[in-house]
């Protein structure tokens, strides 16, 4: 009798911490649903959302419970989009739309003038990552937001950093097959990779004798992430700006 009581409670114990630890987990799909209806250019799946947008890759910050994690609408969709979800210490929650380079727009590519008649995001990739480290409260005097940013592109998208021995790679035309978009030559393209990579280099190194991880190479999405770090002392809150290059060039392959 004695060690069933015993089992008993220990079930009820269990069952109990189980409860409790749920309720303070951030509610994804609550989150999901909120976002898709900001931005229908985000596919909607059937049933649960967070089954929908699988999970590719998760990254914890340290021991401050900080938690990045990069989700993945089916790649058996025509053109699937991705999603960043961002959840701090108190286990709050943002999700960034990380678009395809379908929707310009949001990316604000430089020296872009492919026409596109996608429907607007109205927001862009910056704005979203900035109303994020706000909501969540990473804007401290302690390094917080430039850490999260850091992890967010060097783990979490696994980018790798810009130099200027990757002239030639940067230079390359990679072709992507999209009817959505203008057709581009390779001529306008190679012009358009060029002039990205001279503005590029020139702010490679900000700081004279000191390296700046600033410019992200994120080979996956065939695009560049070039941030102008308006300060870079753990004392200041971190301001910053992005600018992005498409590396890809758009054709339209003929079916037969």
């Amino acid at each position: 009798m004695a060690r069933l009581l015993l089992l008993l409670l220990i079930s009820l114990f269990i069952t109990f911490a189980s409860c409790e630890q749920n309720k303070n987990q951030p509610n994804i799909e609550k989150h999901l649903t909120a976002t898709i209806s900001k931005f229908p250019q985000l596919p909607k799946g059937q049933g649960k959302q967070s089954n929908f947008y699988r999970l590719i890759r998760s990254v914890t910050i340290g021991d401050n419970g900080v938690e990045l994690q990069l989700r993945s609408s089916p790649d058996s969709l025509n053109d699937p989009q991705k999603i960043i979800v961002v959840i701090n210490q108190a286990k709050q929650m943002y999700i960034i739309p990380f678009f395809s380079n379908t929707y310009h727009d949001y990316w604000r590519f430089r020296f872009d003038s492919v026409s596109t008649s996608v429907k607007s995001t109205n927001s862009t990739f910056e704005s979203e990552l900035k109303n994020c480290l706000l909501q969540l409260n990473f804007y401290d005097t302690l390094g917080t937001a430039g850490e999260v940013i850091n992890e967010m592109f060097f783990s979490l998208l696994q980018c790798q950093q810009v130099t200027k021995s990757d002239s030639a790679s940067l230079h390359s035309v990679r072709l992507t097959n999209n009817y959505t978009l203008a057709y581009e030559d390779t001529d306008s393209c190679y012009n358009r990779l060029h002039k990205s990579w001279l503005e590029i280099v020139k702010e490679l190194y900000p700081r004279e004798y000191f390296t700046n991880f600033n410019t992200f190479w994120d080979k996956r999405n065939n695009r560049v992430y070039q941030l102008d770090l308006k300060n870079s002392s753990r004392k200041q809150k971190i301001e910053f700006s992005i600018q992005t290059y498409r590396l890809d060039c758009i054709f339209q392959m003929l079916s037969l």
